[in-house]
């Protein structure tokens, strides 16, 4: 009679563990299902904040595209030469946005800070160049080949580069155009590695365009001018002083140093694309674009925006 009672109370045990066993599978089923719904609430509020704060950064970014191009526009209309002695090329340091907008009684823009800068696209050698009519132009061909030569890159890239260009130029071609400068990468393998080297010196324009002279750096003049390093070092030294004013005032300074004529073709005083940088701060939330602008006379239109690294555009002026 002992034995049955004993064996009643082990099944009475072991079922009251079972029962424990359960209900704590049970609860850590509910609480893993719980943490789940709470993660994935959490994910979509952060998703709904990151797209509204995205969508904040960009109107605010197009509202300073459109500052540059009535920047852009005032200049044209009081001279087509374009140097860093006029106002598009003074950078928009850190600004308050909330306080200059509201004087400070709304505390969302309060804590919202915008700054940018306006670069000169034809500071840069222009790729489109290299081809016209799909055939390699030669003398833009010989200024590339100096260029990838004095920033260390194989100046045999630059033949590559204008027979791809040309092919993409010509009638009825199935070549993929090469409309941004990450389109080179997928010319060739050697390009895809030399890109970094050359890409603060090179760009991608809708159309033919000549360098600068009044803006491009050491490196892109000695490239189109042709001309010896002392030569270069003088006409930067003399735009610090005074811009030039056409091309013929180049050669005239430029003396028997530079070539017979110079080619107007590769270089200008003037500019007609522009790439303008801004970057909006709100909290630990950094948004930035860079949006290509063409200047028709005195009217300016957006070719194209995109979002970028934040510190791409840093309002530091450059030389």
């Amino acid at each position: 009679m002992s034995c049955g009672r004993r064996r009643c109370r082990d099944r009475r045990g072991r079922s009251r563990g079972a029962a424990l066993i359960t209900a704590l599978l049970l609860s850590a089923l509910a609480a893993v299902m719980v943490a789940g719904m709470l993660w994935r609430q959490w994910g979509a509020i952060q998703r709904e904040t990151a797209a509204r704060q995205s969508e904040q950064a960009r109107w605010l970014l197009r509202g300073s595209f459109d500052w540059a191009r009535l920047i852009l526009n005032e200049a044209a209309r009081t001279s087509r030469v374009v140097a860093f002695d006029q106002p598009w090329a003074v950078p928009l340091a850190e600004a308050d946005l909330g306080r200059f907008l509201t004087a400070g009684h709304n505390d969302t823009l309060g804590r919202t800070w915008l700054e940018g800068r306006i670069e000169d696209a034809q500071s840069r050698f222009n790729l489109t160049d290299l081809a016209m009519f799909g055939k390699p132009v030669q003398d833009a061909v010989q200024a590339m080949q100096r260029l990838c030569t004095s920033v260390g890159v194989d100046p045999a890239l630059a033949g590559v580069l204008a027979k791809a260009i040309a092919a993409a130029q010509a009638p009825g071609s199935t070549a993929l155009p090469i409309r941004e400068l990450q389109d080179v990468a997928r010319i060739a393998p050697a390009l895809r590695a030399a890109l970094p080297r050359l890409a603060p010196y090179v760009t991608v324009l809708p159309r033919t365009t000549p360098v600068n002279v009044n803006t491009a750096s050491q490196q892109v003049l000695a490239a189109v001018l042709g001309v010896p390093s002392d030569q270069v070092a003088r006409v930067l030294a003399r735009r610090k002083q005074e811009h030039f004013d056409n091309v013929q005032d180049l050669q005239n300074f430029l003396g028997t140093s530079a070539p017979t004529r110079l080619n107007t073709a590769l270089i200008g005083t003037g500019s007609d694309f522009f790439d303008v940088f801004a970057r909006v701060r709100t909290g630990g939330f950094e948004y930035a674009e860079r949006a290509l602008i063409q200047r028709l006379g005195g009217f300016s239109q957006i070719l194209r925006a995109q979002r970028i690294a934040p510190w791409l555009a840093d309002p530091t002026p450059r030389a």
